[in-house]
């Protein structure tokens, strides 16, 4: 019996996928999924650490310990988590200050930026802030990831030219291009163009003409996603028949084998500390929306549920162990995710074979980037990163919302020039600012009776019935005092714009909250119109309002009615209508 117990306990401590077998369904799929992620994201682990100012083979260390961690952690069954565009390159602005890229201390700081990533998205995992995910609009998120995806394309640009450009903006990358122009490689740019040609088309037609050609759909969808790896190896190739290293084309070279070492981070000094935290606090947001919005996705379309605190946990995790075994920040990504799910994916077994695949090239075949150009790899981030960019979102908000269309605007315009951080920081302060100025304007709405029912609705969009002598207010924001002012001065506005008015009604049906500011308010603007003569009143307050208001001065000292309806606040206040007369 003690030992079932044991059992039943230790069982317990296992994830869900592994405690109910879920990972013996569709066994093979899983294995192979893995496996095809494995080797179609190598290139792109490759080029991302060369984005995050790392030598090449850092993207392969970040792309096995910590997507193990993810696979058993992690709340999503089949989201591939990994070294991806947007952390990558916030990881390299954040630290070029403070080191050379691609030195010793570049590379611990790398690290260091992991793991405090990670114990943020901890903390926040404790704290459930799994609903901070909403904190960013989509309009600022977008213009984000947009602004991103540029500077990462013109960042790229400088491996097809063969070049040595150091920016983080768009202004300063667009500087070193102008100065080094003529020190372009044609050789490099040939390869470089050649390989965003191929992959563009790839991505672009092959699925469309193996379609057409009767090929079926898993077999195409693998072959398309097998091509950059092609691209790979016949550019690795021709560098080494045509001697293209004596003409100063850039490869990756020696890539050390063997698994990363675990090995302690290193911690900076103090005033780099505090500079860094600010950094991780944005990765960390980035990261976590990121993956959260990819894996809510992805478990919307399967009928799975998310939660968004355990994804805070395995991502925060995640990036704990990147930090001990030579990382640096990962999260999930859109283009693994994707290639995960049409491989078959449907458990978190494919991410164990994705990081398996990923330590046995390490350990048997790192031999064979040697001579990988830098162009390709800068292609295909450049052909990644044109996915990114995201100009619906724009087009929608500028018909149906410019506050959120002029967000996304700033935004953009701040990343680019300004760099992402600072870029973000603006974005969200312009954001939050358009929050405050459109909650300070409530929308409020003059109603009256719509003939023979007993609906009431703005008199300026609806033909309806209205009296003299009363105003029946409609309020449809809650109360609170960054509005309560602006409430104040529409009572105000429509007082006088009626001068025979007798009796005010303000209708609650869409208030939820009224704080203290606002009660204050209300006794002080109804002390004022009765001093005029005009009385007011309440109607429709909410149950649960009022359970809060009762025992208020707001309730206790009201000098008006409080009525259940507008049509019983109407019937009680409307002038009496007059009997016909009859002369006899």
């Amino acid at each position: 019996m003690r030992d079932n117990q044991k059992e039943q306990n230790m069982k317990h401590l296992l994830p869900t996928w592994l405690q109910h077998g879920q990972y013996k369904h569709a066994l093979h799929e899983n294995i192979v999924a893995g496996i095809v992620v494995g080797i179609v994201v190598i290139p792109q682990s490759l080029g991302y650490a060369l984005l995050a100012g790392l030598p090449p083979v850092y993207g392969l260390y970040a792309a096995i310990i910590p997507v193990l961690v993810y696979a058993f952690i992690g709340a999503s069954n089949t989201q591939a988590v990994g070294p991806v565009a947007i952390t990558s390159i916030m990881t390299a602005q954040a630290l070029v200050p403070f080191a050379q890229a691609q030195s010793s201390t570049f590379i611990a700081l790398a690290a260091f930026m992991a793991l405090l990533v990670g114990v943020i998205l901890v903390f926040a995992a404790w704290l459930k802030l799994g609903w901070i995910m909403q904190f960013i609009s989509r309009g600022v998120m977008a213009a984000f990831i947009t602004g991103a995806a540029l500077l990462i394309i013109t960042g790229q640009i400088k491996y097809i030219l063969g070049l040595s450009v150091q920016g983080d903006t768009l202004p300063h990358l667009l500087y070193g291009f102008w100065q080094q122009y003529s020190q372009i490689n044609r050789y490099a740019l040939a390869i470089g163009i050649t390989a965003i040609t191929v992959l563009w088309l790839n991505r672009r037609y092959s699925l469309l003409v193996l379609s057409k050609l009767g090929v079926p759909h898993y077999v195409a969808n693998l072959t398309v996603k097998l091509v950059p790896i092609v691209v790979v190896v016949l550019a690795s190739v021709a560098v080494y028949q045509l001697q293209l290293l004596s003409y100063q084309v850039k490869v990756v070279g020696d890539i050390p084998a063997g698994l990363p070492a675990f090995t302690l981070p290193h911690w900076p000094a103090w005033q780099q500390w505090q500079t860094l935290f600010s950094s991780a606090l944005l990765i960390a947001l980035i990261a976590f929306i990121s993956s959260a919005s990819v894996a809510k996705s992805v478990a919307l379309q399967r009928q799975e549920s998310f939660d968004a605190n355990k994804e805070l946990l395995g991502l925060g995790l995640a990036n704990i162990s990147a930090a001990f075994f030579k990382g640096f920040p990962i999260t999930g990504g859109f283009s693994r995710t994707a290639v995960n799910l049409e491989a078959g994916a449907n458990s978190p077994l494919a991410g164990v074979f994705s990081a398996i695949t990923m330590a046995l090239v390490l350990l048997f075949a790192s031999n064979w980037f040697y001579y990988l150009p830098l162009a390709v790899l800068g292609a295909g981030v450049i052909v990644a990163a044109t996915n990114l960019v995201d100009l619906h979102t724009l087009k929608m908000a500028w018909h149906s919302d410019k506050t959120e269309a002029w967000a996304y605007v700033v935004t953009l315009l701040c990343v680019v020039l300004l760099g992402l951080q600072l870029g973000l920081l603006l974005g969200l302060f312009f954001s939050v600012g358009s929050l405050i100025w459109r909650s300070h304007q409530p929308h409020m709405a003059v109603v009256g009776q719509v003939e023979q029912t007993e609906h009431f609705r703005n008199v300026q969009r609806h033909h309806v019935t209205t009296w003299p002598n009363l105003l029946l207010l409609r309020i449809d924001e809650n109360l609170f005092f960054g509005n309560s002012e602006s409430i104040a001065n529409r009572v105000w506005f429509e007082v006088n714009a009626q001068p025979n008015v007798k009796d005010v009604v303000l209708i609650f049906s869409a208030v939820n909250h009224i704080d203290l500011s606002s009660q204050w308010m209300l006794q002080t603007l109804e002390k004022q119109l009765q001093q005029r003569g005009i009385r007011v009143h309440f109607a429709e307050i909410k149950g649960f309002v009022m359970d809060t208001l009762i025992n208020t001065p707001l309730i206790t000292y009201w000098r008006g009615s409080i009525f259940s309806t507008t049509q019983e606040a109407a019937d009680a206040l409307k002038p009496p209508v007059k009997e016909p007369e009859y002369n006899l």
